[in-house]
């Protein structure tokens, strides 16, 4: 079997990357949303109009959606990052107190 070896720091690391991604598409989203919309409502009477104004508002729901995923798996990480060091410390101590070395 293969030894598992987890890098709290590769976890907090990865957390702020995903974080960062989500703020990243925050605002290319709403600037494609907010122009759809706001292009359809220019466009009254052309064909495209329709397509333009259910563009930003069906892809408003699944796209925020997903920048709050990204969010949560960056917190997801950061959390078990945490718990995953509490627990190396936890089974340290159990062992010192128990007079081993590690």
């Amino acid at each position: 079997m293969a030894d598992v070896k987890v890098v709290v720091q590769g976890l907090h690391a990865s957390a702020q990357v995903a974080k960062g991604l989500a703020e990243e598409l925050r605002t290319p989203v709403q600037a494609a949303l907010t122009s759809a919309t706001t292009t359809s409502g220019q466009l009254v009477g052309w064909s495209i109009a329709a397509g333009l104004g259910q563009l930003g508002s069906s892809w408003s729901a699944p796209l925020s959606a997903l920048q709050q995923r990204i969010v949560a798996t960056g917190s997801n990480l950061d959390a078990n990052a945490t718990a995953h060091n509490q627990n190396e410390l936890t089974a340290a101590g159990v062992w010192s107190q128990q007079g081993a070395k590690p």
